[in-house]
């Protein structure tokens, strides 16, 4: 289980904001993509399609870094760093997002 998310954190997270997801690369560099974001409790859920290179990313290597700005107050970003605890498919899949803690 992961840190539980603050007040700001939730309100950024809930908002109509722009995030962008970094993954590892098989070769050690980095990779980022936007992404849709959602909270589920101080889960965090992005939407990924799984033949996406960052989805391929995950399931090697599931470390990733997100950065969610307020579009409102862009600065400071909100920046998260975990792990996928999950990657959701099929019929329980929302829009294919997976779950990071």
């Amino acid at each position: 289980m992961g840190v539980p998310l603050s007040d700001g954190a939730r309100r950024i997270l809930d908002g109509k904001n722009f995030a962008h997801v970094a993954t590892i690369m098989k070769d050690g560099s980095p990779q980022v993509s936007p992404v849709w974001v959602y909270r589920h409790g101080d889960n965090v859920m992005i939407s990924t399609g799984v033949a996406r290179q960052k989805t391929r990313n995950l399931k090697r290597d599931p470390r990733v870094a997100l950065s969610i700005a307020d579009v409102d107050n862009p600065f400071p970003p909100l920046q998260i760093r975990g792990r996928v605890v999950e990657i959701i498919t099929g019929e329980p899949a929302v829009e294919g997002f997976v779950e990071v803690t």
